[in-house]
């Protein structure tokens, strides 16, 4: 029998664009808790779990990253973040093209498991996602917050389908984000990478990357599943 195929999803730049309302969120935590509104803002974030990003703040502005801070920080975060998402808006700001076709193209399909792949915090995934209305739309996630590394996440979600009853196979598992990161996690664990450039990042640069197929928005990725049979044919052929 086939193995079921594993589909996971970025958040930040392949599924909703937030116009930085986390970065600004996350700032003003270490503000109320440290005095700092400006911790963020020589650390790397693209593509980067939400645990190391907070990590690399506190490093930042000297402090030291113990548990329990850690712990006020995000939940500060969680806080303010409700209220950025309910203040921003514009024209770029929401679900981004093509998602929610692909979403329904992904669940009409029995033999495909739709789910998060993100370096966001659990709490933080789930208040984006709630505010734009697509949380309920995946199965299973594997989350930022207790790795540092986006690599460590691959392994966690596919433990999370088997305990799903779920045969997940990281072979017949496709990562679809916006950034290298997302593209060397899903390499390193023998999944495929599909990348949109509706990130900070160009065609070109995610081709760079090694992507296996690269595509300017979601929107390219055809409603009868052709875009996945032909990752999974790669595959086969390579």
């Amino acid at each position: 029998m086939t193995s079921p195929i594993l589909v996971l999803f970025d958040i930040d730049g392949t599924l909703v664009r937030t116009l930085e309302a986390g970065i600004r969120s996350m700032n003003r935590a270490f503000a109320d808790l440290h005095e700092r509104g400006d911790a963020l803002d020589t650390v790397a974030i693209a593509g980067r779990p939400d645990l190391g990003i907070t990590m690399d703040a506190f490093r930042a502005i000297g402090v030291e990253p113990t548990p329990d801070r850690i712990e006020a920080l995000r939940d500060g975060y969680f806080a303010h973040l409700r209220g950025e998402l309910a203040r921003t808006s514009g024209a770029d700001f929401g679900v981004l093209p093509g998602v929610q076709a692909m979403l329904d193209a992904l669940d009409a399909r029995p033999d495909v498991t739709v789910g998060l792949l993100t370096g966001n915090f659990e709490g933080g995934a789930q208040i984006k996602l709630r505010h734009f209305e697509i949380w309920h739309r995946f199965t299973l996630g594997a989350f930022g917050d207790r790795h540092v590394l986006r690599r460590d996440l691959v392994p966690l979600a596919v433990a999370r389908a088997r305990e799903l009853g779920i045969d997940a196979d990281p072979a017949r598992t496709v990562i679809i984000g916006d950034t290298p990161l997302d593209i060397d996690c899903a390499h390193a664990h023998g999944a495929l990478a599909l990348a949109v450039a509706t990130g900070s990042y160009t065609p070109a640069e995610l081709a760079e990357a090694g992507a296996d197929a690269v595509v300017e928005t979601l929107e390219a990725c055809d409603t009868a599943g052709v875009w996945l049979e032909r990752l999974l044919e790669r595959r086969r052929v390579g």
